[in-house]
C-alpha cells in the first residue's frame, strides 16, 4: 500500500452543532456534539488511511489526558504514532468547535506555546511514499520535508498559517497548496493567480490555493488553471481542507497525475462536508470512487 508520513499537529476537537453562531455573550444550547480527534496534519495522515493508505503521523502532544486521547483516535484509525513525541508538563492542543447551521465553523484551539519543538530526522520519513506536513511544526515540517524532496517523492505542504519567519517551510516543500486568506495576506492581493505568481518568490516548487466553494486555483507552468468545488448541502466544513489535502497527497504519491490528484481531494472533501462531527465524516475510498463515478 501507499505511505503517506503526516507531520504537524494532531488535536482533541469537542465539536457542537448551533443553529446559528452565538451573536455575543451569553448562554446558548447546542442540537449536537461529537468528541473526535482533529489536526490539519492528523486528519490528513487518517484520510490517507481511510482511502486505502498507509499513515503515520509525526506530531508533539502533552502527557495528559488529551494527549492520550489523541493517540488512541489516531491508533484506532490505523495511522502510526510511533513518531509522536510526549511532552511532560505541557498541554495537549484542544479544540472547541461550532459548526452553524450552514456548516461553517468557528475553532478555539489551544496547546502549550512550546509544543512544537525539536526536528524530526530523515529515517523517520524513509520509505513514505509521500510527505505532507502543516505549517504548526515548522523544526518539524524542515527536515521532513526536505527527506521527501531528496527522495524523489511529493513533499507536501498544507499551508494555512502565516508562514512569516518559517518561509524555509515552503522552499522545503515540492507542492505547496495555500489557504486562500493565508495567501491573500503574504502576496497582498486576493486574486488568486496573480498571488500565486507572486508566492513564487518563497517557492520552489508547484503552487495552488484552495477557496472554499470556489475549489481550487493552481499554476500549470505560468497558465492559469481552475477547478470548481463539487457542489454538495454542506452540513460541517470542519476538517474539508485537510481531508482535501490528505486525498491529494495521497493520490500523487499513487502516481495520479495533477488534475486528477486535485479533483480526487475536491471529491473527498465535498463528501466531507455533506457529514457532521469533523474527523467523523471523513469518506472511505470506495465513497469517494462512488461519488466521483456519478459526477463522470
Amino acid at each position: 500500500m501507499t505511505a503517506v508520513t503526516c507531520v504537524g499537529i494532531a488535536t482533541l476537537d469537542l465539536v457542537f452543532a448551533v443553529a446559528t453562531a452565538p451573536p455575543g455573550p451569553g448562554k446558548y444550547r447546542a442540537h449536537d456534539r461529537r468528541e473526535v480527534g482533529g489536526g490539519v496534519a492528523a486528519n490528513a495522515a487518517v484520510t490517507a488511511a481511510r482511502l486505502g493508505g498507509t499513515a503515520q503521523m509525526l506530531g508533539c502532544v502533552g502527557d495528559d489526558a488529551t494527549g492520550d486521547a489523541i493517540l488512541a483516535g489516531l491508533a484506532a484509525e490505523g495511522v502510526g504514532v510511533a513518531g509522536m513525541r510526549r511532552k511532560a508538563g505541557l498541554a495537549s492542543p484542544l479544540s472547541v468547535v461550532l459548526v452553524d447551521g450552514a456548516g461553517e465553523r468557528t475553532v478555539v484551539n489551544h496547546a502549550s506555546p512550546d509544543l512544537f519543538t525539536g526536528p524530526t530526522t530523515p529515517d523517520e520519513v524513509g520509505g513514505a511514499d509521500a510527505v505532507l506536513a502543516d505549517m504548526r511544526w515548522p523544526q518539524g515540517a524542515v527536515p521532513a520535508l526536505a527527506a521527501a524532496r531528496a527522495a524523489g517523492v511529493p513533499a507536501v505542504l498544507d499551508c494555512d498559517h502565516d508562514p512569516a519567519g518559517h518561509e524555509d517551510v515552503l522552499r522545503a516543500a515540492t507542492h505547496v497548496v495555500f489557504a486562500g486568506p493565508t495567501l491573500a495576506a503574504l502576496a497582498g492581493t486576493a486574486d488568486p493567480h496573480g498571488a500565486l505568481r507572486r508566492s513564487r518568490k518563497y517557492v520552489d516548487g508547484w503552487v495552488a490555493v484552495t477557496a472554499g466553494d470556489e475549489g481550487v486555483y493552481w499554476l500549470d507552468g505560468d497558465e492559469p488553471r481552475h477547478l470548481a468545488a463539487f457542489p454538495v448541502d454542506a452540513v460541517d466544513t470542519l476538517g474539508a481542507g485537510d481531508v482535501f489535502h490528505g486525498a491529494f497527497t495521497l493520490r500523487l504519491a499513487e502516481g495520479a497525475e495533477l488534475e486528477e490528484a486535485l479533483r480526487f481531494g475536491a471529491a473527498a472533501a465535498a463528501v466531507k462536508c455533506t457529514r457532521f462531527g469533523g474527523r467523523a465524516g471523513i469518506p472511505t475510498r470506495p465513497e469517494v470512487d462512488a461519488f466521483l463515478a456519478e459526477r463522470r
